[in-house]
């Protein structure tokens, strides 16, 4: 202080600029600190950053100097890390399995709780209404509604009256059967094995389970026999009836996750034909087809063309089944 201020007397100065000079040094002596630090906690971060252990690089030059044993146990390690790698890819891929395979069942829990089965109300089980020729060897869909309207009796009407009603409503079901197409057992097999399986709400007392289903199939024996043109059927002629039915309900359709059976109908829409499962169908057969479908219906997968639905495919057989909104397509998975 002493030295500047004899300075500056000497320059003629004065007290006010010697203090100016000494705030600008220590001005400047402040920024060289702040540098000094900055730099310090920069050089603290990247050593921080850094990783503790160094990455071991094996370039072609060592590689090609190691011996013929390091080689063996460097190709070893690899091998043990792949296997350990595969090991856990595998694990990770059941464990992908089981999350998918629980959600799927929460789903179906979910979908029945929230109501998804109101397409048909369905809660009964799903059956086809079929019936035997045994001697023509032909089997015949009948209309589920008809059939049920010709077995259930009535309020009100007598044993005598329903006998009566049965028979007559038995006999018209035989005679329009008959102006039907008949199916061989091989086409029979081959349509019914073409509705899949499906999901089953089953209560219990306290809740509930999902359980898997198999399309049923309905028969009456009597009307077997009026479809064969008999007035009444044999003992042996039901029980032939009854054992071809149960040949065809033993070639279940395929799996399913959905609360209805399904089915693909795969349309020609030049020639105006369904192939159902293989099975080539007129109009009037795929209608008669789910017509016969009792229970909580079916949903059909349409294949063969794009956008809506041929008219002649919506009113020849989806409106007269009942598809009368829409045509039902299978959820997406």
């Amino acid at each position: 202080m002493k030295s500047l201020n004899d300075a500056y007397s000497s320059a003629h100065g004065n007290t006010h600029e010697t203090f100016a000079d000494l705030m600008f040094c220590a001005l400047v002596v402040l920024v060289l600190f702040v540098m000094a630090l900055a730099i310090e906690v920069s050089d603290r971060v990247r050593a921080e950053l850094a990783p503790t252990d160094p990455i071991e690089v094996v370039n072609e030059a060592e590689l090609s100097q190691l011996t013929k044993a390091e080689v063996a146990e460097l190709s070893r390690e690899l091998q043990e890390r792949q296997a350990e790698t595969e090991r856990l890819k595998s694990r990770l891929g059941q464990m992908v399995d089981d999350v998918e395979m629980q959600k799927r069942d929460v789903e179906a829990k979910v979908a029945a709780l929230s109501g998804e089965q109101r397409f048909t109300g369905a809660r009964e089980p799903a059956s086809l209404n079929m019936a035997y020729d045994y001697k023509s060897r032909r089997f015949y869909f009948v209309p589920a509604r008809d059939s049920t309207h010709a077995t259930r009796r009535t309020s009100g009407e007598t044993s005598f009256s329903f006998a009566i009603r049965n028979a007559k409503e038995l006999v018209e079901i035989a005679l329009n059967s008959r102006k039907q197409r008949g199916f061989t057992l091989d086409e029979t097999i081959a349509i019914y094995s073409g509705f899949s399986q499906y999901k089953e709400v089953e209560p219990s007392t306290q809740s509930y389970s999902i359980v898997d289903s198999t399309v049923g199939i309905t028969y009456n024996t009597a009307l077997c026999g009026y479809i064969a043109g008999d007035q009444k059927i044999s003992d042996y002629n039901a029980n032939n009836a009854i054992n071809k039915l149960l040949e065809v309900y033993g070639h279940k359709g395929p799996a399913s996750d959905e609360m209805y059976p399904s089915c693909l109908f795969e349309v020609d829409v030049a020639g105006r034909t369904i192939t159902l499962n293989g099975v080539q169908l007129s109009p009037r057969d795929a209608k008669e087809i789910l017509l016969s479908f009792g229970g909580r219906g079916a949903m059909i997968d349409l294949e063969g063309f794009v956008g809506p639905a041929p008219d002649w495919l919506r009113e020849q057989v989806l409106i007269p089944a009942g598809y009368i909104s829409k045509t039902p397509k299978l959820p997406a998975p």
